[in-house]
């Protein structure tokens, strides 16, 4: 009720299922929210005339509280509802999804040690039956709600999903850890490409009754089971939990087939030292070499790379890029995987290469799998309330929660503005000269006199001289958000305008750094190189060179200043990534430059050098934007950017 029922979801809810088809003929499907998949289709033939379906998500993730605890854990249990949409719900700020209870974390010390842990099994299962006892009743028979229209609906809340990472989904399913989750292949089977029976749950049910009754059961040694005979989904209506387990991508797929697997086969097609020469080229993200643990989020932010590092270098039948699940990607997943299995020389016994035979399958059943992740954790909130409570309990002192002060005499009053100097000392008097050499920005005084001769600015017409001394400031925060995408709450992202700083005794050069951007400009500051395509309407690709503000005999400006070097408009696309492609956009054989109000910056920008199989071995972090002529937008650098482009 505190879900469906709540109005500010009203415009992202959905009460019955659909299709939705990517073409008029109804020939290619999609599959992108919870009821254009086929599991609320079934369910809710099941059910009589005008009732409507509340799909139940839950997660669960065991959170150690050590920070206030020594060591203590909690276990929440999330719940959400499929009717939402997905971009809604994974906002945290939405509070779409709920805190339902905590399942008890205990040692068992007062068990034997070769019975603890089927213990620990019983436990589970034990408290989440009770947690889920109200849905036996409500899932059957159904309940009245007022739901976020204001209609009055027979709501049948049916658990549809649980989503965590493979131990606990082993857990849920009272299958052992060496056994699929989805199927009943063998153990020494999971190599073979073949179609194997689907678990059933009347008949683990009936095979764990067996094994309770009897003591022993062949079926209940060839299933790989657990022996818990009262798990918590037995008595749950329209209810299959083998067809609730979602695909750990985080486990599976970040960690598990691309890093392990998918990146060893690029790295051996592309070459080992040839792809690190790629990653050196970037800045912010490591080189493959250079690594030595990885973990979930280094596997991210490598993928988040990875299109743009392999378009060009691999021959285009290598390299196929898809970004939403329809029949005919769907058809593309399963016939890739069956070329894998046909041509390849070793067998495959692992669980996690197999797990994506099921990946067609969970997907046309309960949608794509870009919010069943167990990386994408809503439980903050939670989990910090729950700290400070042991923090409280423990030191019997009252918790105060402190803000910090802003330090900073500029940007104060500036209102809700994306750009600020907040906490950031400026370096006082830098000379024009100083500009032009440090920051290679030889046009600074000429674009300056453009800006202040321009209709919007409000600053007295004094032209600036060669003579004039600026406040220059290394860093800018961009204000980023609230995300639609992410959940997360708007936040800050630190640009920078970073001269080299040359050795200094034993302090080795430090190299620039200068950030690309996004930039939505006025009109007043467009000119014709930069005329707004279609598909981006006002949006362009700028290299921060100089963050500065005005001296006082110039005027004043509500916001910092900034000088930046514009790339070319965004109308073309790589035909195999489908990222943009973008070059330095020039004016009279010259850098195309301007000044800019810091707050037309909207957002960091990463590009990567376009190159073919080979990168120029001279090519770094630090001088790729100036000496590379082509560019790539990594359009996968973050949801809102991929959802953007």
């Amino acid at each position: 009720m505190e879900l469906i029922g709540n109005p500010a979801f009203h415009d992202a809810m959905a009460y019955v299922p659909e299709r939705a088809y990517v073409d008029s003929q109804g020939t290619n499907r999609i599959y992108d929210e919870m009821w254009t998949a086929d599991w609320w289709w079934d369910v809710q033939g099941k059910l009589p005339a005008g009732a409507t379906i509340a799909p139940i998500i839950l997660s669960s993730d065991k959170t150690s509280l050590s920070i206030f605890s020594g060591d203590k854990k909690a276990w929440p249990v999330y719940l959400t509802i499929g009717n939402i949409s997905k971009d809604v719900r994974r906002q945290v700020s939405s509070h779409a999804t709920i805190l339902i209870g905590y399942l008890p974390v205990s040692k068992l010390e007062c068990f034997e040690k070769k019975t603890c842990s089927l213990a620990g099994y019983h436990l589970f299962h034990h408290a989440m039956s009770l947690l889920l006892r109200p849905l036996v009743d409500a899932g059957r028979d159904g309940k009245a709600m007022v739901c976020a229209d204001g209609y009055l609906c027979c709501v049948h809340p049916i658990f549809a999903a649980y989503v965590a990472d493979f131990p606990e989904q082993c857990l849920v399913a009272c299958n052992k850890e060496s056994r699929c989750l989805c199927c009943l292949v063998q153990s020494n089977k999971r190599g073979d490409h073949e179609e194997n029976p689907w678990r059933s749950m009347a008949d683990t049910l009936k095979t764990l009754r067996c094994k309770h009754r009897n003591g022993r059961s062949r079926k209940f040694d060839d299933k790989g089971l657990h022996a818990v005979y009262k798990p918590f989904w037995k008595d749950l209506p329209f209810t299959n939990i083998f067809a609730c387990i979602t695909p750990d991508i985080l486990h599976q797929l970040h960690k598990g087939v691309f890093h392990d697997h998918l990146l060893q086969w690029c790295v051996s097609i592309v070459g080992e030292k040839e792809v690190d020469a790629h990653f050196q080229a970037m800045s912010r993200y490591p080189g493959i070499l250079t690594v030595s643990q990885w973990t979930g989020t280094e596997h991210k932010e490598m993928q988040r790379v990875f299109v743009g590092l392999l378009s060009g270098t691999v021959d285009d039948h290598v390299l196929v890029v898809c970004q939403q699940h329809m029949d005919l990607s769907l058809k593309a997943m399963e016939d890739s995987l069956k070329t894998f299995h046909d041509h390849k020389h070793i067998d495959f016994n692992v669980l996690k290469i197999h797990s994506l035979q099921h990946y067609v399958s969970l997907i046309r059943a309960l949608r794509s799998a870009d919010s069943y992740n167990t990386d994408n954790k809503c439980d903050y909130e939670a989990i910090h309330h729950k700290s400070a409570y042991l923090a409280w309990k423990q030191l019997k002192t009252p918790l105060v929660v402190k803000s910090s002060d802003s330090v900073s005499d500029w940007g104060e009053q500036s209102g809700n503005t994306h750009s600020q100097l907040r906490g950031f000392q400026p370096h006082a008097l830098v000379t024009v000269d100083q500009i032009h050499i440090e920051y290679k920005a030889p046009d600074f005084i000429l674009a300056l006199k453009q800006f202040l001769t321009s209709p919007s600015s409000c600053c007295s017409i004094v032209h600036p001289t060669e003579s004039d001394c600026f406040d220059i400031f290394h860093s800018l925060n961009v204000m980023v958000g609230p995300s639609t995408i992410t959940g997360h709450d708007e936040g800050m992202k630190r640009a920078q305008a970073t001269p080299m700083i040359a050795a200094q005794g034993r302090k080795p050069e430090c190299p620039g750094h200068f950030n690309t951007v996004f930039v939505l400009e006025d009109s007043h500051q467009c000119t014709d190189a930069l005329v707004p395509d279609t598909y981006m309407p006002g949006v362009h690709v700028a290299w921060i060179r100089v963050i500065f503000k005005l001296p006082n005999h110039l005027g004043d400006q509500l916001h910092p200043l900034v000088y930046v070097e514009w790339f070319t408009v965004l109308h073309c696309k790589d035909p195999v990534s489908s990222l943009y492609v973008v070059n330095h956009s020039m004016h009279h054989h010259r850098p195309n430059v301007s000044i800019i109000s810091a707050d037309c910056i909207i957002r960091l920008c990463h590009l990567q050098a376009r190159c073919r199989k080979h990168i120029n071995g001279n090519w770094s972090s630090e001088n790729v934007l100036d000496v590379a002529s082509h560019f790539y937008i990594n359009s996968y650098i973050d949801l809102d950017t991929f959802i953007a482009f």
